[in-house]
Formats: structure tokens, C-alpha cells, sequence
């Protein structure tokens, strides 16, 4: 699957991989990212939703500066869930510019609004919950989406669009104002 990264969740750690082969260290180390929250100086998962994205040594990924990394298209296992929680495999950067099938999103509330998690119609059917964190008035949670998938959130109907001329570039664009509870 052909997914086009355009945010990454607040939660960075790093395993090294459990064999030893004679690849250089950098190609077994494993990187992870999810949704967290702020609580002081930490970062805390507090999931909702249990999930994460994971990088294999992946080449072209630098996790000293993963945002060179927003806007790139990465070849991705399907999103499947192992061990309690959601988890999707980035396997390797997409040799061209290729129409990914999905985005990855991250949405907080600090910028795009409170979500009512308990909701059922909080997001359209087809967007996919990788993750989700919710502590007190702090939320963020990553999303698979394709062009035309939406959520709802306290500011309003957010809408997932790609550029007419290449379907290449995307962003979420707010397209409603916010409802009245």
C-alpha cells in the first residue's frame, strides 16, 4: 500500500532489533511513532485507540529529522492489529512520485478541536484509526485517509483534499463551521 505522509504523532522511540546480522547497526534499529499528550515534561501515549507506525531501517528515513520525511510516499504494509493495538510497517520509500492510496494524518486538539471519541460519526467510514490519545483537554490521534474523507471535531467538518493536477500533495482543509452540541 502507497501511503503519503503528512504529519507524524508526538511519540518517538527507538528498539534495537532483537538479532545480530552483519548489516550496520542503523539498518536494525527500529523506529516507532504514535499519538501521545503533553503532562509536563513528558509525553504520555494515554491511548485510546492503541497503535503505531514502524520504521525498519527503512532507507531515505532519517530519525534525526523525520519531518524531511512529510510529503514523501513510503511503500506500507496494510494496517493490522497485533499485540493489543493497531501497527503499520513502513517499509520503504516509494522509488517515484507515485498516487499514494492513503495519507497519514495527525490531528490534536489543540489545533483542529476536541473529537468526541465516543461519537460514531466523529470521522467518515472509511478513514482508519491507527492511534489515539485523549488526557484531560489533549488529543491526538493518526489517521489513514483518502481524498474526500472527513471529521467532525468542536471547530468544525475538516475534509482531506488533493491537489486536482497530480493527486500527489494533500491537506486537510476545514470545510464546515462548528456545531452546536
Amino acid at each position: 500500500m502507497l501511503i503519503q505522509i503528512l504529519g507524524f504523532g508526538t511519540n518517538w522511540w527507538a528498539r534495537n532489533a532483537r538479532s545480530i546480522s552483519e548489516e550496520p547497526s542503523s539498518c536494525r534499529q527500529a523506529y516507532y511513532n504514535s499519538t501521545g499528550v503533553h503532562c509536563g515534561r513528558k509525553i504520555l501515549r494515554h491511548w485510546t485507540t492503541a497503535g503505531l507506525i514502524r520504521f525498519n531501517g527503512v532507507v531515505d528515513f532519517d530519525p534525526e529529522a523525520p519531518e524531511m520525511s512529510i510529503g514523501e510516499t513510503f511503500i506500507c504494509s496494510g494496517l493490522v492489529r497485533v499485540f493489543g493495538g493497531n501497527r503499520l510497517v513502513v517499509q520503504a520509500k516509494s522509488a517515484k512520485r507515485l498516487v499514494p492510496e492513503f495519507y497519514l494524518v495527525v490531528v490534536s486538539s489543540n489545533l483542529h478541536g476536541h473529537i468526541e471519541f465516543s461519537s460514531k460519526n466523529w470521522k467518515s467510514v472509511f478513514t482508519q484509526v491507527i492511534a489515539a490519545s485523549h488526557l484531560r483537554e489533549a488529543q491526538e490521534a493518526m489517521l489513514l485517509m483518502s481524498p474526500g474523507d472527513w471529521l467532525q471535531t468542536s471547530h468544525g467538518l475538516w475534509q482531506l483534499h488533493a491537489s486536482s493536477r497530480t493527486s500527489i500533495q494533500a491537506e486537510l482543509v476545514r470545510i464546515g463551521e462548528p456545531t452546536e452540541a
